[in-house]
């Protein structure tokens, strides 16, 4: 089976999560009511007690404190046919809470502010010599935070901060360990940003956060497991098991793109030297500050050849077959500016007849359209989910 995700279906809370880390039934039922309205957008309390058949006292309770604590308004309208008690409607205050994600597109720095509803409420691009040290990425990191900071409307909270970066993340040291288009920025201390040591800053590796966004905006996706190949710039891999991210020590899984093949002449290469795109800028003149949206559609203006193309994707589609045989996964994204939709049927294809054979079900494959919101978003659901919770406890 084949399809098409587009990463642009927001959702930056984790309603699941929340309610498995909360055992109080008060508090289920609080975030439960948030979940509804967010959802329908505008919900009255009787339609709130009807659909989640809770009790009026609960859902008085409840409510009274979100619209206390501004996490939703109410809104009054006209009663029908202009009689009766007007209804008063209960909607989202989308910008009581935000927060800021960093990622990493390209050789590009994005910094961007995120609203409750997933709105992008301000951006700042930045390009990163590429030969700093690991030390001046953290001031431009502290620079973009304390000019965030500044930027807090009135009554409104600032959550957090994520970062959503490619390379290796160690996140028991508490270190960035390395990133290749990076070279010089080697062991980050995770301390060196401001905030962290008061739990406000989070780093995952951007296929994690963009894994996470696709398990948050599709909770069928959550059950079984889901594997995300992203392959562009460099070529990883993140994997779930039932909406759990797989994570190691040392922040080496899913790197496989480091993995090396014996090629002609029996010399050896890595998968990123044989089909990321660092391997074409010299070949077709890309300019490396391009991010991957603006490769994606130099590719499929025809810029590189059919032939190369169809060279690098054999080689991804014998990835995709030994990952499978690896994980048997019910789920792969695709995430590159090398792969469209009919490229994407086109690999989904080849892997069912390589998998014959072994007589395993093939997977369901998805391309993701790409955003260059896609890491930010992600991120900003690990960082919403992870701050939220205190304000989502019951008082009553």
């Amino acid at each position: 089976m084949r399809g098409k995700k587009n990463l642009g279906n927001i959702h930056v809370l984790d309603f699941d999560t929340l309610l498995q880390a909360n055992l109080r039934e008060k508090d289920r039922a609080k975030i439960l009511i948030l979940k509804f309205i967010q959802e329908t957008g505008y919900a009255s309390r009787k339609m709130v007690v009807e659909n989640l058949s809770m009790r009026p006292s609960t859902v008085s309770k409840s409510i009274v404190e979100m619209l206390e604590d501004g996490i939703i308004v109410e809104l009054q309208t006209k009663a029908n046919s202009g009689r009766g008690r007007p209804e008063w409607l209960l909607k989202l205050e989308k910008d009581r809470f935000w927060v800021v994600s960093f990622s990493i597109m390209s050789v590009s720095l994005i910094a961007t502010i995120v609203n409750l509803a997933g709105d992008i409420v301000d951006e700042i691009v930045v390009k990163p010599d590429k030969n700093l040290d690991a030390k001046a990425m953290a001031k431009i990191f502290n620079g973009l935070i304390t000019e965030f900071q500044q930027k807090a409307p009135v009554g409104t909270t600032l959550l957090g901060y994520g970062f959503a970066v490619p390379g290796l993340i160690d996140k028991q040291a508490e270190l960035w360990r390395m990133v290749s288009r990076f070279p010089r920025v080697r062991n980050l201390r995770f301390e060196q940003v401001m905030g962290y040591q008061e739990g406000n800053v989070f780093f995952e590796r951007n296929i994690d956060a963009i894994l996470n966004h696709c398990l948050v905006s599709d909770p069928s996706s959550r059950v079984g497991i889901s594997l995300l190949l992203h392959w562009g710039y460099g070529i990883a891999i993140s994997c779930a098991v039932n909406g759990t991210l797989i994570q190691s020590v040392g922040g080496l899984f899913g790197e496989i793109g480091h993995w090396t093949s014996t090629v002609e002449k029996e010399t050896t290469e890595t998968l990123e030297s044989m089909a990321a795109v660092p391997k074409y800028m010299n070949m077709y003149h890309w300019n490396e500050m391009l991010d991957e949206s603006a490769i994606q559609r130099s590719v499929d203006d025809g810029f590189v050849s059919d032939s190369d193309l169809e060279q690098i994707t054999s080689v991804i589609i014998r990835v995709l077959r030994n990952l499978h045989l690896a994980y048997f996964p019910s789920t792969i994204y695709l995430l590159s500016p090398f792969v469209n939709q009919a490229r994407a049927n086109e690999i989904s294809r080849q892997l069912e007849i390589l998998l014959e054979p072994f007589e395993v079900h093939a997977p369901h494959v998805l391309v993701l359209e790409y955003s260059a919101h896609s890491e930010s978003l992600g991120m900003a659901n690990t960082v919403f989910t992870r701050t939220i919770q205190p304000h989502l406890i019951a008082r009553w």
